[in-house]
């Protein structure tokens, strides 16, 4: 079963912040339980997906709309979604390296490929693995208290009077504070992204292009359609821009780990190894190419009229 990852709910621009914030996090956990049999059964890979998807939305919610829930509820919260964002990494990692894997065979050489056969086969084995891993947490009690806690927070209703920052406030004060706060973090950093720099920081900048990216996609009805709109495909491309260079990261990393395990147990010989190395380098050369690619796409984000859009649409409180 598959839901939209964007809410369907029309909010009241002028309801109580922590009203709203609560629908939201119904939401995604509806989402997350929609996908949780997919995820059991190790179907299609977009079922963890999903599912991922739906504790990211959470935990950014819960992180970015400050003040509308106690301190403690959150910080236990946001520790229990990162704790299911951890045990679910390897098994996606690896989905994601497989998907890929007859497009980087046929980046190398035909006479290097058939040498990648045995890398196939251990892949396809820690895959099992990971999903057996998965399966465990999942099957495992603190899971399971996990949902039954939330659960029971998410329907609670909001008390008649809160004495927390931001509980009562408007929520779309509260929206546009947040999509400006994050906007300006975005230019920073990426103004701050060199050729040299590492890969750590350019994965930082893109999980807070996917906070800002999942606040103005909660909130969109709030603001004018082709407005908004235009401002989330900005965001889309540069996204999908980190996107790929993390992804090329990874395999890296990947694929140097998998070397060394393969050899220690006698998984690889040297044309397998030297095949791997190939396509490292392959990797290496494009993320290179990638790093310089970065200044013209942020460029196009920074556009002037880009952020007078901004400007006007969520800085009007400040």
């Amino acid at each position: 079963m598959n839901i939209s990852i964007e809410s369907d709910a029309l909010f009241d621009p002028n309801q109580r912040a922590d009203f709203v914030t609560k629908a939201i996090l119904r939401r995604q956990f509806a989402i997350l339980l929609a996908n949780l049999d997919g995820v059991r059964a190790l179907q299609n890979p977009d079922f963890l997906h999903d599912f991922r998807v739906a504790i990211r939305r959470s935990r950014s919610t819960l992180t970015q709309i400050k003040g509308v829930f106690p301190n403690g509820t959150v910080e236990l919260q946001r520790s229990r979604l990162t704790w299911l964002q951890q045990v679910t990494n390897p098994l996606r990692d690896l989905d994601v390296y497989l998907l890929r894997f007859d497009a980087d065979c046929q980046r190398l050489p035909v006479s290097l490929q058939p040498a990648l056969k045995p890398l196939h086969d251990y892949l396809l084995r820690i895959h099992q693995h990971e999903q057996q891993q998965l399966i465990t947490a999942l099957d495992s009690n603190r899971f399971a208290e996990w949902i039954q806690d939330w659960r029971s927070f998410l329907e609670t209703p909001v008390p008649e009077k809160s004495s927390l920052v931001n509980a009562m406030r408007p929520i779309k004060r509260i929206a546009n504070q947040r999509i400006w706060r994050l906007n300006k973090r975005v230019r920073c950093a990426g103004r701050a992204i060199q050729i040299d720099t590492a890969d750590e920081e350019r994965h930082a900048l893109r999980k807070d292009c996917k906070k800002l990216r999942y606040l103005m996609e909660f909130f969109q009805h709030f603001y004018p359609e082709q407005d908004i709109r235009r401002l989330i495909k900005q965001l889309k491309t540069l996204l999908d821009y980190l996107g790929d260079y993390q992804d090329i990261a990874v395999q890296v990393r990947y694929l140097s780990d998998f070397a060394q395990q393969m050899r220690n147990e006698n998984l690889a010989n040297t044309a397998t190894l030297l095949a791997m190395g190939a396509l490292i380098g392959v990797l290496l050369e494009q993320q290179q190419t990638m790093r310089y690619a970065f200044d013209v796409i942020f460029a196009d984000y920074l556009n002037d009229d880009h952020q007078a859009l901004f400007r006007t649409l969520f800085a009007a409180t400040h």
